[in-house]
């Protein structure tokens, strides 16, 4: 157990890296715009990063399947820790863009990989707090994240908000080090075309998100995943293996999961802008108020696995199913009239269930599936949540762009979260009570 602690810090430390760069950028990318100029470029130091670390995923999950995960963790935080390098060298907009693609590519793996070794590591009972301060890591960073971010560009350069990362990286791979893996892991043949016609297919559609002529983004990735389908189907190693399909707990659990972050999770990234722009408040003061998400988020994860060997999956699921869409509906009503205690109080509820079920959601993705899938079924379910939370996201910012004022706009987002949220309610009943009732279809 005494290596096992060194490996949870480097666990703790990857989710920590990654969390800080998410957050550290939106306050210190105005001013490296400023100083590289081509503003034009702007959302692309956003966008590329975005895409790297989205479309790797499944394939870190598959290759972890056959040569472990301790290897390609190490690998991941390695890149990452080199294109943080090069983006703290950078001298031209361009140059940053494509570093930070290079840096996407290493964070792909770090959550994911990080995810599947708890899931080896330890048992379903301790599953649950440890997911807990991996929520309140990414929680605090979205609070410490700018403000660091401030100091680092007003203090040193921005260039430090990259340089920062070797020795975290370091240290991370350091930790890492004494980990010993058990699980047999299968070399088994990559469908690279697979991978490759998946990849450009999910790429365009996240453009859509980002791009003016989105409609003509949604039909070729359509396209693209029409012709990954077709192609599969003669495949005789999948790039994404058919018994996660055919394997009713991954399916439906995967399903509730990407439809619950086109809900109600993507929310919390607007609600600082309303009270700065709708209430007036401090950037500070607006920031706090994702402290309730994250404290309410602690309570949810705990005790998750204890709840999973009492009570089973599908009781979890419909009922953090019910307080989010119960949570929501109050945020819905009383947003533009409640005040700050009020409104943290409601978002430390709907924290609860956010913890509840991302928590369960995961280990419920590692229970239902064999061993041999159990890295690809994990990263699965993380690749479809950061798919579900980047069009919600999108979603929500077009509706609070299109309307009169952001405090009709936010009402309009809660109202289209609190509409997908019946659906995640529908899709909770039909989530497996126990893993071993399980039927292979």
């Amino acid at each position: 157990m005494g290596k096992n602690r060194y490996v949870f810090w480097g666990l703790v430390i990857t989710t920590l890296i990654s969390a800080l760069d998410a957050n550290i950028m939106q306050t210190a990318s105005p001013t490296i715009v400023k100083q590289l100029g081509g503003m034009e470029f702007f959302a692309w130091i956003f966008v590329v990063y975005m895409l790297a670390s989205t479309v790797t995923v499944p394939l870190y999950g598959k290759l972890s399947d056959m040569y472990g995960r301790k290897k390609l963790l190490m690998i991941a935080v390695a890149i990452f820790t080199i294109g943080s390098i090069l983006c703290g060298i950078a001298n031209s907009m361009v140059m940053l863009i494509i570093y930070r693609g290079i840096q996407g590519l290493g964070a792909g793996g770090m959550i994911p990989l990080s995810m599947i070794i708890v899931g080896d590591l330890f048992t379903i009972e301790k599953r649950g707090k440890i997911q807990a301060v991996f929520s309140s890591i990414w929680a605090i960073s979205s609070i410490v994240g700018p403000v660091l971010g401030s100091f680092f560009v007003e203090t040193l350069t921005w260039r430090w908000i990259f340089f920062i990362n070797i020795p975290i990286g370091i240290v991370t791979v350091l930790c890492l080090i004494p980990y010993k893996e058990n699980t047999l892991f299968k070399k088994s043949h990559i469908d690279y075309k697979g991978f490759f016609l998946f990849g450009i297919s999910i790429t365009l559609l996240l453009l859509a998100t980002n791009m003016s002529n989105a409609f003509l983004y949604v039909i070729l990735g359509t396209i693209g995943l029409i012709v990954f389908v077709l192609v599969e189907r003669k495949e005789a190693h999948p790039f994404l293996p058919v018994s996660l399909f055919q394997n009713k707990g991954i399916l439906r659990t995967n399903l509730f999961m990407l439809f619950y972050c086109l809900s109600f999770f993507g929310t919390s990234n607007f609600i600082p802008l309303f009270l700065q722009e709708g209430k007036q408040m401090s950037i500070y003061k607006s920031g706090l108020i994702l402290l309730s998400i994250a404290i309410g988020w602690m309570f949810g994860s705990t005790p998750a696995g204890k709840w999973i060997i009492r009570f089973g999956y599908k009781i979890l699921f419909i009922i953090g199913s019910f307080i989010t869409t119960i949570s929501g509906l109050g945020l819905y009503l009383f947003i533009n009239d409640i005040s700050y205690v009020g409104l943290f109080l409601i978002l430390t509820v709907q924290g609860v269930s956010f913890g509840l079920l991302f928590a369960v959601g995961t280990i419920a993705s590692q229970e239902f599936a064999e061993s041999h899938i159990k890295g690809m079924s994990t990263s699965l379910q993380i690749f479809l949540r950061n798919i579900g939370t980047s069009i919600g996201v999108t979603i929500m910012g077009l509706l609070i762009n299109h309307a009169v004022n952001i405090n009709i706009g936010m009402k309009n987002v809660f109202l289209y979260a609190l509409c997908l949220s019946f659906v995640t309610i529908v899709l909770s009943f039909l989530i497996p009570a126990k893993t071993g009732e399980l039927s292979e279809s």
